[in-house]
């Protein structure tokens, strides 16, 4: 995805609180809502107050739309509801489960809800499953959980 001018003015509003020479050399930055458009703004709450420190994605989607597997040192800017920049996420770690593997920690880091690992896999497999069959998967279970932690590094 290409960075539009006002996510691109972001990005250069926090390479200029960095030093040149603590600025990332060859750094992947994508723009991106946090979830569905209609729960971007919620989500993003949770990221600028620090609850949320991580974001599940499933492995098979990024397979599917040849996208690149998240790495550590990947920038996220998260768009609030009007394509706004809200926030920049730098990835520190990234983690992968089968969707029944995932551990009570992965709930915890995203923030959301009650915070379980019911709560969680009730959200996130409703969010899946509608799209099981374009990833090529016959069931959730099937399903590889690729989960980012974050570090909020400018808003």
């Amino acid at each position: 995805m290409r960075l539009s001018e006002a996510q691109w003015s972001f990005w250069q509003a926090y390479l200029e609180t960095l030093t040149p020479e603590s600025r990332p050399a060859d750094p992947f930055v994508e723009a991106s809502f946090a979830g569905a458009r209609e729960s971007t703004d919620e989500l993003l709450a949770l990221y600028l107050t620090g609850r949320k420190t991580a974001g599940s994605s499933i492995k098979e989607d990024f397979v599917a739309a040849g996208d690149p597997l998240p790495q550590v040192g990947d920038f996220w800017i998260l768009l609030n509801s009007r394509d706004e920049p809200g926030c920049l996420l730098r990835t520190d770690k990234v983690t992968e489960h089968r969707f029944y593997d995932i551990p009570p920690e992965v709930a915890v880091a995203e923030g959301e809800g009650d915070l379980s690992l019911d709560h969680w896999r009730r959200v996130h497999q409703a969010t899946y499953e509608p799209h099981l069959a374009q990833w090529g998967l016959a069931s959730i279970a099937d399903a590889t959980v690729v989960t980012q932690y974050f570090t909020l590094v400018f808003r």
